[in-house]
């Protein structure tokens, strides 16, 4: 077979920067589609790794296809591995949340993971099979405060993981999963904390604050697993990657 392949939303930043790396020094190609190109440091640091950066919105289904067409037709001849990572988060209760940061998380996070696996299913379908790994989220659990629509359409994810098994694990020989990762260190993260605590997104974050966060390379390492042969028999399963797991309601702040 042809050097496998592998799709990631998001790709350009946090998990799913972490996992391409992983991935492509593994040697899988792949072709990460975002809506921000990789930074001058991310292009350095991953120079001769099988990456490609894909410009799309997942919130587009023209681009999602135009991200799967790019696959097949590079030298890997097909597509093996999708991981539907792309999302945003704004946070708000059901009484604060406006109506647009509801709808643009909805529409990046549930309908964008919807229309990543309608452009690519057919693509794995043609290549014998494949799997899907969908990034859900530890709220999806157990409620996180003030993130209202995020926990809405997160929780959809391992649903949505059973859901496409059924559908096309039989049929089509493509598995798919889902991780719910914990607090991740990355930029999203940020936010929520500069939200917090009043601190600027930039300023330094402390010490016992960064010790409840988790590394990207830790989800990273478990979405590489549920790629591989090791876990064929593995589809329509979520695996909680968290501290905190769900064995307790998320505390309100990150420290």
């Amino acid at each position: 077979m042809s050097q496998r392949a592998a799709l990631i939303t998001g790709g350009s930043s946090g998990i799913g920067l972490a996992t391409a790396i992983e991935l492509a020094r593994a040697g899988t190609s792949v072709f990460c589609m975002d809506v921000q190109p990789f930074s001058d440091d991310v292009r350095h640091h991953t120079d001769g790794l099988p990456l490609t950066y894909v410009e799309g919105d997942v919130r587009s289904l023209d681009d999602c296809r135009r991200a799967v067409a790019a696959v097949e037709s590079s030298p890997s001849g097909g597509l093996d591995f999708v991981f539907a990572n792309a999302g945003v988060v704004h946070r708000g209760s059901a009484e604060t949340q406006s109506l647009s940061e509801w709808q643009e998380q909805i529409d990046t996070i549930l309908t964008g993971t919807f229309l990543t696996c309608k452009a690519s299913i057919p693509a794995l379908r043609r290549r014998g099979g494949g799997s899907i790994v969908l990034n859900g989220s530890n709220c999806a659990h157990i409620g996180c405060p003030d993130r209202f629509a995020y926990t809405a359409a997160k929780s959809a994810m391992p649903v949505l993981a059973k859901q496409l098994s059924n559908d096309f694990f039989h049929t089509a020989n493509i598995r798919t999963n889902c991780v719910s990762p914990g607090y991740v260190e990355s930029g999203m993260t940020r936010k929520i904390w500069s939200a917090q605590t009043g601190q600027p997104e930039e300023a330094e974050v402390p010490a016992g604050v960064l010790a409840n966060w988790q590394s990207p390379d830790r989800i990273a390492s478990v979405v590489a697993f549920l790629f591989s042969e090791e876990s064929a028999d593995i589809t329509g399963v979520t695996i909680p990657v968290s501290k905190t797991a769900l064995l307790r309601v998320a505390s309100p702040r990150l420290a």
